[in-house]
């Protein structure tokens, strides 16, 4: 690996070091650039030269979604990551919130920071909703989408149980440990895998998060914006996700049947956050859709 990759240190604290030392750090190495959101300002950082790939994170969350992931990506492109409109630092767009408008803010900021530039793009989660709306609008630029853990893309509602309303919680502790728990029900395969870091970010994004993504995610346009979508897709989702079961259940009829052209892959053990539990298997099977389809 190269000296990027070495001073990124992979995305994981070293050794004495804090989460909040290692997401400074990791933060310090990008370069840090501001595009219009709404009367706001939509956050981006950017890592590494060369080809350009966006990758988008999940709800209640911001850049840090990829933190272990950058280091090896910043090796091989020049890696972009927004904050979305009204998570981590980027600002609120003006109500009404739609999806579309959502996508729009994001690719006006990439009109800006990669004119015409063809690139690849990866979503997580929510990540891949908003970029299948981004999609539909980049035509010819965009060379490949890779879906991770998306929870929409059947057109059906999922629900997790057994989730803390964090929010309704007195103590700071009491907060702390609701996400910890939290983090092991929806995002990752189990308690055991909550480490510091992740514990960190999530106590970090969930409180940043200033839209309320189910108000406007219409749950059944998804699969239908997926077919307008020109570039290769592949979805991939941990086999311990949560939602997985659903997701394997409903593939056939409510993908199958809206004739949507998808390749699929499993991490197997993995969670929800598939790329962070999971990421050097995560980072591989990205890597190699992507360099098929330059």
């Amino acid at each position: 690996m190269g000296a990027l990759y070495k001073e990124l240190e992979g995305g994981v604290p070293r050794p004495g070091e804090s989460p909040e030392e290692c997401v400074a750090r990791i933060q310090n190495a990008a370069e840090k650039i501001i595009t219009p959101c709404g009367d706001g300002d939509l956050i981006w950082h950017v890592w590494g030269e060369g080809e350009p790939l966006v990758l988008l994170h999940g709800n209640h969350g911001s850049w840090t979604h990829w933190i272990k992931n950058i280091p090896f990506f910043a090796e091989r492109y020049r890696v972009l990551v927004p904050d979305a409109p009204g998570l981590g630092n980027s600002a609120v767009p003006p109500e009404p919130h739609t999806m579309d408008e959502m996508a729009a803010i994001v690719n006006a900021g990439l009109d800006v920071i990669i004119p015409r530039k063809a690139f690849h793009m990866a979503g997580f989660s929510y990540g891949s909703t908003l970029g299948g709306y981004m999609a539909i609008k980049l035509t010819g630029r965009l060379k490949s989408f890779g879906m991770i853990g998306s929870a929409r893309l059947t057109g059906q509602r999922t629900m997790v149980e057994g989730l803390i309303n964090w929010k309704r919680l007195e103590t700071e502790a009491e907060r702390i440990e609701a996400h910890r728990h939290n983090l092991g029900v929806v995002m990752l395969s189990d308690k055991s895998k909550v480490d510091d870091l992740a514990l960190y970010l999530q106590c970090n994004n969930a409180p940043r998060a200033r839209v309320k993504s189910h108000k406007f995610v219409r749950r059944l346009t998804l699969p239908e914006i997926v077919k307008e979508i020109e570039a290769p897709i592949c979805v991939y989702w941990g086999t311990k996700d949560q939602y997985y079961p659903f997701y394997l259940s409903a593939y056939e009829e409510q993908i199958t049947a809206r004739h949507i052209s998808v390749e699929t892959d499993t991490i197997e053990g993995a969670g929800h956050w598939a790329n962070y539990e999971s990421t050097d298997e995560m980072n591989a099977k990205l890597a190699a859709f992507f360099e098929s389809n330059d």
